[in-house]
């Protein structure tokens, strides 16, 4: 009955006045929409008609009730006119009558005139509608007959803060900076890395609170500042430390928020941008991801100059134009800087880069203390020897570290958070999630029991680089049968220099799993376990050969296709064709495989030497399902370990 009701009202005020008469005199009053929700109703064929202001800046549309085949709504859209053609296109394509009209009454006192009239004939239709909504939810809020919850009348055109609008910059609305100055509750200080990546952090905020001083001497605040580093080494979190402690405006946002649609869209945000942080100086700008909008330009499959080169152009211009961007500066983040465009690197845009990396033994005991300091931690953890273990680990896998410890306590029943717990979440995170319960037949473990000693016997063999943690015949969900757990020594992991001679013997582990197999069963009766370890093999010969010049013959040879698997630049290789030639990559090839080949052999030799040893280590596994460096002094006591 509502239905009919209102579809009674919309057909008898459509009768009383024309449509252009409407759009002139009431065009205040009509609900707003989005260009994208006007693109959604001419494809959905939901709009009868569209009229376009003489401006080409508004475009009203009239949306119809299908099943009525009547209009029931006038909607007001804000455009670019750069758009309009695409729109007028999109509703010739669905048959919709398109008119271009002035949206300007002829005489302001005949819209007083007609504003009074409307209102007039609004009450005689509401006042009724009122008392018969009124009735209505009267009624229903009584009882509802089918059991289920009450209704309750709802204004279907009703537009609330999540209901969209003309597209904005921040808040989808209209620009405000006082909409997106970040409160976040973090500092400097929450930020536990290298001393020296604080440091320059710091300086920014010097340059904006002390500008005078820095003027005495003639220096220049750096223009832009970009972070730069492994993802989860806390680089936001340097900008909202920065965010804190500045007295400066600050203003942030996404890369992906530029990439619109529409062609120019981009370009218009960021100059949006940039004249509100001028208004607004001193101010900070920090732009999160920026590979997102900042990728090299050209570099698509179809070389093309589409929007988001467009938007890149604007924020170049914007960074160093003839704009005055004094009191203004621009920090990014990103851990691809490496398909960054050359232009918005050099020197008047991004002055200063930071590396930051990932924490080093030092900086990994201030971050696992920082977080662990607030929580109930058992007295007797060793905090240095987490540190030790967790080699690689960025900040957030090392809070991510914390947390599964303290779920894993507090799932026995624990005060706090168990130091056993902690080394057994970094084995969760390493290898994944072990399956206790696991029902394999004696042979399987056996097999697996030969394969992982394999591994370990070789650790324990080249000890004068390696430390052996832990080895299992466990099962994981990640599809092994059992893991060797072994890092470098402290010396070596710190001090980065590997040689050849330690990643030779890294492969000669690598492979011992495989030579194992080979030894106790025989070359036809090797398993598919070493799949993994043919992988991380076969990858770290080619590293050597196509990245540290360790080859025979290319000794001074880099490959820069080695190190990432995924070309950031693919229309251009595609363009430009393979960098080396036939004869290069045969002898790159090569080279990696005779790197394998030889691990293998080693590996097959050194455990065929020690065949009863590795045995009396397989059976040891196969016993306790697990054993540590302790479990195995037996073993190393009698062992004469080579010395090269």
């Amino acid at each position: 009955m509502r239905v009919f009701l209102i579809a009674s009202l919309v057909t008898l005020g459509q009768s009383l006045l024309s449509d252009v008469s409407n759009i002139q005199k009431y065009k205040a009053f009509f609900p707003k929409e989005s260009v994208n929700q006007l693109f959604e109703e001419l494809s959905n064929e939901k709009v009868s008609k569209i009229f376009i202001g003489k401006d080409y800046k508004e475009i009203v549309s009239i949306v119809k009730l299908p099943e009525l085949n009547i209009y029931s709504d006038y909607h007001l859209a804000n455009v670019d006119p750069i758009i309009v053609p695409k729109i007028v296109e999109k509703a010739i394509e669905h048959h919709i009558d398109t008119s271009f009209i002035d949206f300007t009454s002829a005489s302001i006192f005949t819209d007083i005139q007609n504003v009074f009239v409307f209102g007039f004939q609004l009450l005689n239709y509401v006042v009724p509608l009122f008392i018969l909504t009124t009735i209505l939810t009267s009624f229903f809020s009584r009882g509802n007959p089918m059991g289920g919850p009450s209704p309750s009348p709802m204004n279907m055109n009703q537009r609330g803060p999540g209901a969209g609008g003309p597209g904005g910059f921040f808040s989808r609305n209209n620009m405000n900076v006082k909409d997106n100055v970040i409160q976040p509750n973090v500092s400097l200080s929450s930020w536990a890395g290298s001393p020296e990546v604080l440091e320059e952090c710091r300086e920014a905020i010097s340059y904006l609170d002390n500008k005078e001083k820095f003027k005495l001497l003639g220096a220049e605040m750096p223009k832009g500042i970009l972070l730069e580093g492994p993802p989860g080494t806390g680089k936001t979190l340097l900008a909202k430390g920065i965010a804190t402690e500045t007295n400066a405006s600050f203003i942030s946002i996404s890369g992906s928020e530029f990439v619109e649609l529409f062609v120019g869209i981009g370009a218009s945000r960021v100059r949006d941008l940039f004249s509100n942080a001028r208004n607004n100086r001193p101010c900070v700008i920090f732009i999160d991801e920026i590979d997102a909008v900042g990728r090299q330009r050209g570099t698509g499959i179809n070389m093309a100059n589409d929007e988001r080169e467009q938007t890149l152009n604007q924020i170049l211009y914007e960074m160093d134009g003839f704009n005055d961007n004094e009191n203004i500066l621009v920090l990014a983040a990103t851990n691809r800087k490496d398909v960054l465009d050359q232009a918005l690197l050099r020197p008047g845009r991004f002055d200063r880069i930071i590396r930051v990396p990932l924490p080093d033994k030092f900086s990994r005991e201030k971050i696992l203390d920082f977080y662990l300091k607030s929580r109930p931690v058992e007295k007797t953890l060793d905090i240095n020897a987490l540190a030790e273990i967790t080699s690689g680990f960025s900040g957030a896998q090392l809070k991510n570290l914390i947390n599964e410890a303290a779920i894993m306590s507090a799932k026995k029943g624990a005060t706090c958070i168990l130091e056993e717990d902690l080394f057994n979440a970094f084995e969760k995170l390493i290898v994944g999630l072990v399956k206790n319960n696991g029902d394999v037949s004696d042979a399987t473990k056996t097999r697996v029991a030969i394969h992982e000693s394999g591994h370990a016997f070789l650790t324990l063999v080249f000890q004068k680089y390696f430390e052996l943690q832990k080895i299992s015949i466990k099962a994981t969900y990640n599809g092994a049968g059992g893991y060797t757990l072994f890092t470098e020594k402290p010396e070596i992991k710190e001090g980065g220099l590997y040689t050849k001679d330690i990643l030779k013997k890294r492969l000669i582990i690598t492979m011992g799993g495989k030579a194992a197999e080979n030894i106790f069963y025989g070359e036809e009766f090797v398993s598919l376990g070493a799949v993994e370890d043919l992988r991380q093999a076969n990858k770290l010969a080619q590293q050597m050969i196509g990245n540290y010049g360790m080859g025979n013959k290319l000794e001074v040879f880099f490959n820069e296709n080695v190190n990432d698997g995924d070309n950031p630049f693919l229309g251009r290789s595609l363009s430009t064709g393979s960098t080396y030639s036939d004869n290069t990559k045969f002898m790159m090839d090569n080279e990696t495989l005779n790197l394998v080949v030889e691990a293998y052999n080693e590996a097959k030799t050194i455990l065929t030497d020690y065949k009863d040893k590795v045995s009396e280590m397989t059976e040891l596994l196969k016993n306790k399902t697990t054993l540590n460096l302790k479990d195995l002094t037996p073993i190393t006591d009698e062992l004469v370990f080579i010395s090269n």
